[in-house]
């Protein structure tokens, strides 16, 4: 058996939706694998991960076996194809354990169901916000409730266009989980929760000031900010630039998103000018929404 598992990236948070909202992107992390083999090999990937004991793909799909009473396979070979970095705020572990679950169903023939593959990629990540679009595709709310996972695909106007914007740096997860506060103020709770609706209808419409007033926060930002050179100019300078209508750290960071209205690729040539001046190398890159999300593709 040989087949090929293709998943978004996903840019979670989208400013104020903390933990909640994500968007998949026409960026992919492929992953082939083939049971027609001897042993379990590892290939595409950096060294750190070709151990079996340590790359998440095969622990999520040990983990999806285990759960349906079977043994983890014995002879697999895995390939990764990546385009997207590690720890890049993009949902590159999220790729992974989407890639592992899936591969498991097809291995085991479990017939798990697109709502059953959610749940168990939910409770290996911890939280629903990047493997919801990466599964189901679109821009998604989700929240777990009595342990099921419930969300919502909402639309984005044809004329809202995004732009990835990468940086030479990394930023772990546990680093930008570390950097936030314990709490927060009933003001900046309120702050969040009131620009959430506001940015939904602004990314429906394609309403450029309702974009701009919505992707706004105070949860999460202002501190993650602070561990990547730049980015505060950044976050600043896109919203003023004249094309852009907002931006946000994307997941965890360090990579920022541009959400832009009406693209005429002007803001492409002004930023990849302006961030020649600062301090990181930065990738400037054009992406689209994913409306389909995993895909699992037999290959001969």
């Amino acid at each position: 058996m040989k087949f090929r598992v293709s998943v978004p990236a996903t840019s979670a948070n989208v400013g104020p939706g903390f933990d909640v909202m994500g968007i998949a992107f026409d960026i992919y992390n492929r992953f082939t694998f083939d049971t027609d083999v001897s042993g379990v090999e590892i290939t595409g990937c950096e060294e750190a991960f070709r151990n079996p004991a340590d790359n998440l793909v095969l622990q999520a799909a040990n983990e999806t076996m285990r759960r349906f009473g079977r043994l983890p396979p014995a002879n697999l070979r895995l390939h990764i194809d990546a385009d997207l970095p590690v720890s890049g705020g993009l949902g590159s572990s999220s790729t992974c354990i989407v890639a592992g679950i899936m591969a498991a169903n097809e291995i085991g023939g479990f017939k798990m169901s697109q709502e059953d593959v959610l749940r168990l990629a939910t409770a290996v990540e911890g939280h629903p916000d990047n493997v919801a679009p990466a599964i189901l595709g679109g821009f998604v709310a989700s929240v777990v409730q009595d342990d099921l996972v419930f969300w919502h695909r909402n639309e984005i106007s044809p004329r809202v266009e995004f732009y990835v914007m990468i940086p030479d740096h990394r930023v772990s997860t546990e680093e930008a989980r570390a950097i936030l506060p314990d709490s927060y103020s009933r003001r900046d709770c309120i702050y969040n929760l009131s620009r959430v609706p506001i940015l939904v209808e602004g990314l429906k419409h394609a309403d450029a000031r309702l974009i701009r007033a919505g992707c706004r926060d105070r949860i999460h930002q202002e501190f993650r900010a602070k561990l990547t050179p730049d980015c505060d100019r950044m976050l600043e300078w896109i919203p003023c630039c004249g094309e852009a209508a907002a931006a946000y750290i994307s997941g965890s960071g360090p990579t920022l998103c541009a959400i832009v209205v009406d693209d005429d690729g002007s803001f492409q040539r002004m930023a990849e000018e302006y961030t020649a001046g600062l301090k990181l190398r930065w990738t400037i890159r054009k992406v689209h929404v994913n409306l389909v999300g995993a895909q699992v593709r037999p290959l001969s």
